[in-house]
């Protein structure tokens, strides 16, 4: 059973206390504001060493890339999401701290949190996601929406992202790729 149906069919009983859910709220409201602040190295903090990050393969066909049969369009690790930062930055893309080159500007609007627990101190998280990126350069801007499915594990007073999967909403989101939602 995949994330999206697993999550959906609990029983909405079972959610997470009001202190539980605060915590995993404000949690998601930070890593928010490290991605929106391109804060990468505080954010890659936040993820567990074991993390699953995907985006399933249906998002990919409908903006017109074809992966093979049953491959999600990207699923990353630790490595994998760190190895995206240094290349992001190497590109340009995302200008290193020291960089005074003015930077797309990206906001994320997160909301529509729903907590369960999963097991002891592990928690599954629904979140909608709303984000808005704007190039000054070329004077270009998007919005895209999404669903998460995220896995939080308890870590020192806050939580670990042990599993995130994103299912964007739009058809036409290619630039959704050039982003961590």
């Amino acid at each position: 059973m995949n994330t999206v149906s697993a999550f959906t069919h609990r029983d909405p009983s079972l959610l997470a206390g009001p202190a539980i859910h605060s915590d995993v709220q404000l949690f998601l409201f930070r890593e928010a504001l490290l991605l929106d602040h391109e804060r990468y190295d505080e954010w890659i903090a936040l993820l567990a060493p074991d993390i699953r990050y995907r985006t399933p393969a249906r998002f990919a066909r409908a903006i017109g890339i074809e992966p093979p049969l049953e491959a999600p369009f990207f699923e990353d690790d630790y490595q994998s999401l760190t190895s995206r930062i240094r290349e992001l930055r190497k590109s340009k893309l995302v200008p290193s701290p020291s960089s005074s080159q003015a930077a797309a500007q990206t906001r994320r609007l997160i909301t529509n949190v729903i907590v369960t627990p999963r097991n002891c101190g592990e928690y599954d998280v629904l979140s909608y996601l709303l984000i808005a990126r704007a190039d000054p350069s070329d004077n270009s801007s998007w919005i895209m929406t999404a669903e998460r499915y995220d896995h939080l594990r308890c870590a020192a007073h806050s939580f670990k992202i042990c599993r995130r999967e994103i299912v964007v909403d739009q058809r036409a989101a290619a630039g959704a790729v050039e982003v961590f939602l």
